[in-house]
């Protein structure tokens, strides 16, 4: 599984690299809403940076984000939804995408019904305060590639402590 096996994660990356000069990092103004290609918007998440190892404030939730957590977490940081083993997984990859300046993959696995499990991807894209840094916010992108159909699923239900959660190792994307 990774980047390219996903339109969406795969437009996300094209737009960051077409927006991002040669050798540095994009600003907040080249990711600038009105440039973000239409499709990616449901999807989005924009996190603040809070530390170099990764925990982050979450700015901007898109509605298919909203759904699929069930609830809208902009304005919370990492630290405040996230416990355990998924917390330290989440922000190492953010630690992963801040400290290389480039976009990290991750795929995990959830139980989200008493029968199913629900797959997930997302792109980490980093933004500098300046071309040369440092990293001060990340555009995540996230997907869920085994809904029927393409169609939504009900939202996940993530129960702190009780819920499995396979996670693969976080990969950065060479652009």
């Amino acid at each position: 599984m990774n980047v390219d096996d996903d339109p969406i994660l795969t437009s996300a990356l094209q737009f960051w690299v077409a927006s991002r000069p040669e050798g540095g990092l994009p600003t907040r103004r080249e990711i600038d809403p009105l440039r973000i290609p239409r499709p990616l918007f449901p999807y989005l998440v924009l996190a603040d940076v809070e530390t170099p190892e990764g925990r982050v404030r979450y700015r901007v939730v898109g509605h298919e984000m909203v759904h699929r957590w069930g609830t809208n977490f902009a304005g919370r940081g990492s630290d405040e939804i996230f416990g355990g083993d998924y917390r330290a997984y989440l922000e190492n990859a953010f630690a992963l995408a801040i400290e290389n300046w480039l976009p990290v993959f991750t795929a995990s696995r959830f139980r989200w019904d008493v029968g199913g499990y629900l797959r997930t991807r997302r792109l980490m894209l980093p933004i500098g305060a300046t071309a040369q840094g440092p990293v001060t916010q990340v555009l995540v992108v996230q997907t869920w590639p085994n809904s029927p159909d393409g169609n939504r699923t009900d939202p996940m239900l993530i129960v702190p402590g009780t819920v499995p959660v396979e996670n693969a190792e976080p990969v950065l994307v060479g652009t």
